[in-house]
């Protein structure tokens, strides 16, 4: 298997949940932290069963229906496009916790359909567990997203996020292989405005890579780490790192936490790169190359010298960003889309 062959994800142990240091949580490395919520009361042996965890879940669920996403057996768990790309491989439905529950349970029973892949993700814990981050306590900085993601054998194509991310294992065992964002060009990423699940993934099945039509993924590998995740261990993730996430146990249950290490009221650069393919892509060469060096300029390399020459007080967007700045900014970029 490919993944015998990467450099393995940075790994330490005696982190508690209680306190995780600045130096883990604002790294630019990824990091696995062995052990991290392994006194969690909810956290199940890596073989659990949905008997097991749904037991232990009943104490917090409510009647609210989450969204599960079904994906028949010949897809083997992986969820993403159908071959002809005019959809998705999978089915959307809802349920409550409860009724999905039950759900998996008739599938592992004999005669059930146990490869039939299901899948509950990036789920509000408050919303949906009432109660259970009071029992299973993590000290993140701030007001974190805090999540779950639950199911059977299934497979997260390697995408990206924004916000940095802390993925903390309940149930099963999950297999994590990530990429740094320079090896965007090497994943073969598929449309990045019509996704499976709003994130662009990759289009290269990581369990049988082709490399006659991806060939250079194998220089992804070349770049990738990979690790094992057992009940209890947890992954720091940095922003905007891509990773494949496959799990590898009958029931795996996943909590993780979002945050951004951003001003609160700036806006999501994915606009922003969506209205430059809009508007910049298709200009000719040396139209791009000008815009290129403006964005340098203004963006990338900016710095005082970029602005030490204009009065303070008539920088505009160009000086600090305060809160009525940006939102003149953001008039104006709304204008100019709709004039």
């Amino acid at each position: 298997m490919i993944f015998d062959k990467l450099a393995a994800i940075e790994s330490t142990e005696g982190v508690t949940p209680d306190a995780i240091s600045s130096a883990v949580l604002e790294r630019t490395q990824p990091l696995i932290l062995r052990g991290l919520v392994s006194s969690w009361p909810a956290v199940q042996p890596a073989e659990a069963s949905f008997e097991e965890l749904g037991s232990y879940l009943s104490k917090f669920w409510n009647d609210r229906p989450v969204t599960a996403y079904v994906a028949a057996p010949e897809t083997k768990g992986r969820f993403g496009y159908n071959e002809a790309f005019n959809g998705f491989n999978f089915k959307k439905g809802s349920a409550p916790l409860e009724g999905l529950m039950e759900r998996f349970k008739e599938l592992n029973k004999p005669g059930g359909d146990a490869d039939m892949s299901v899948y509950v993700g990036s789920t509000p814990v408050e919303g949906w567990l009432p109660g259970f981050l009071e029992a299973n306590s993590l000290a993140i900085p701030g007001d974190p997203l805090i999540n779950f993601w639950l199911g059977n054998r299934t497979t997260v194509a390697a995408h990206y996020d924004f916000p940095c991310n802390l993925a903390c294992v309940v149930a099963g065992r999950r297999r994590f292989t990530l990429f740094p964002t320079d090896q965007v060009s090497n994943l073969y990423v598929g449309p990045i405005d019509r996704t499976p699940s709003g994130q662009p993934i990759s289009l290269v099945d990581f369990d049988e890579p082709d490399f006659q039509r991806f060939p250079r993924f194998a220089i992804a590998l070349e770049n990738a780490q990979t690790a094992v995740l057992e009940p209890g261990d947890a992954i720091f993730i940095p922003s905007m790192w891509w990773h494949h996430v496959k799990a590898l146990s009958v029931c795996n249950m996943l909590v993780n936490y979002w945050w951004l290490k951003r001003p609160e009221i700036v806006d999501s650069p994915f606009g922003a790169l969506l209205h430059a393919v809009l508007s910049i892509r298709s200009l000719p060469p040396e139209q791009r190359e000008a815009w290129r060096t403006l964005m340098e300029h203004y963006v990338f390399d900016a710095g005082q010298d970029s602005v030490s020459h204009i009065p303070e007080h008539v920088r505009g967007c160009l000086g600090e960003l305060d809160a009525q700045t940006i939102e003149q900014l953001r008039k104006e970029v709304a204008d100019r889309l709709n004039s």
